[in-house]
């Protein structure tokens, strides 16, 4: 039985033998740049989150301090602070930013004519091709005490507001989501437009025969046919909620706003490199638990997909 179980699997591998030749420098790439650092036994890896480390001294020469720097971490007040920052930025970018590709991709593919599809597909892919620092700056000459916004507002009689530099976590969640989705969403929305496209373009026509209308096609036909891509990178997104946004987050952080979009990633970066120090332990404790928090949402999504009998990651 078990024979016959191998030359089955041997079978398939087989006659996917030119998927898994195209796989291999993926697994290359992530064998030498992901794993290979997580055992690197000349810095520890990520043992280096149980060290004192030191910049001159090998893992062997390191003090084994064991879980003192997770301690560290949970015993400041201030990192609390970030984790629920960061999850309360996060949990927002999956209500508010996620299905905005999915939108954007039905939408333009009900533009029949190509030409101005392709003129808007590139309106909408160009934003993500700019650094965040670009971003802020057009931000600051909309949103600063007297930008256009404000003079907007002056028009109505409503008193400037600080946008950038605001305590209120409306706001502040309100830059940062919808700066997101205009940068973001018409790069997001090319794979769903990939998956559209892959749908046999009969159903739309039988649709069509038995008097469906648009959004008749869109929830029956359409719908169905990006469901399994949408779950797949949901259950991806989810496994990514610890990861706040850091490019993003360090750009729009000030003294003002801080205390509600300092996130994990900046927490990390501005206490383990920063205060005149480099504690790569610190860091590395924290990047461990944020892992493996990560890991653990990731395995519960993929879970409860397959039990709504949807298709998982594995």
């Amino acid at each position: 039985m078990k024979m016959l179980r191998s030359n089955k699997h041997l079978k398939r591998i087989w006659a996917a033998r030119y998927l898994y030749a195209i796989f291999i420098p993926v697994a290359i790439f992530f064998v030498l740049f992901a794993y290979a650092p997580m055992f690197n036994m000349q810095t520890g890896g990520i043992l280096m989150a149980f060290t004192r480390f030191r910049v001159r001294a090998t893992f062997p020469d390191l003090e084994w301090v064991g879980l003192h720097w997770f301690r560290v971490l949970w015993d400041r007040p201030d990192f609390w602070d970030a984790f629920r920052n960061t999850l309360i930025i996060s949990f927002g970018r999956l209500l508010v930013e996620f299905p905005m590709p999915i939108i954007l991709a039905i939408l333009m593919n009900e533009i029949t004519r190509s030409a101005p599809k392709r003129v808007f597909q590139t309106i909408f892919t160009f934003p993500h091709f700019l650094s965040w620092i670009l971003v802020y700056s057009v931000l600051q000459d909309l949103f600063q005490f007297s930008g256009l916004v404000n003079v907007m507002l002056g028009h109505f009689g409503i008193e400037p507001i600080l946008f950038l530099a605001n305590s209120s976590r409306t706001i502040n969640l309100s830059l940062l989501f919808g700066s997101s989705i205009w940068r973001s969403a018409g790069w997001g929305a090319i794979i769903y437009m990939a998956s559209i496209s892959g749908i046999d373009s009969a159903l739309y026509e039988a649709a069509k025969v038995d008097g469906a209308n648009r959004w008749h096609c869109i929830r029956h036909v359409t719908w169905p046919g990006i469901k399994p891509t949408v779950v797949v990178l949901l259950i991806l997104a989810v496994g990514n909620i610890m990861n706040g946004g850091f490019d993003q987050i360090f750009q729009f952080r000030n003294g003002v706003n801080r205390p509600v979009i300092e996130i994990l990633d900046t927490y990390v970066f501005h206490f383990g490199f920063g205060q005149g120090g480099m504690n790569q332990s610190f860091a590395a404790a924290a990047g461990l638990f944020r892992s493996v928090i990560n890991f653990a949402l990731l395995l519960t999504a993929n879970k409860i997909a397959r039990l709504l009998n949807s298709d998982g990651l594995f």
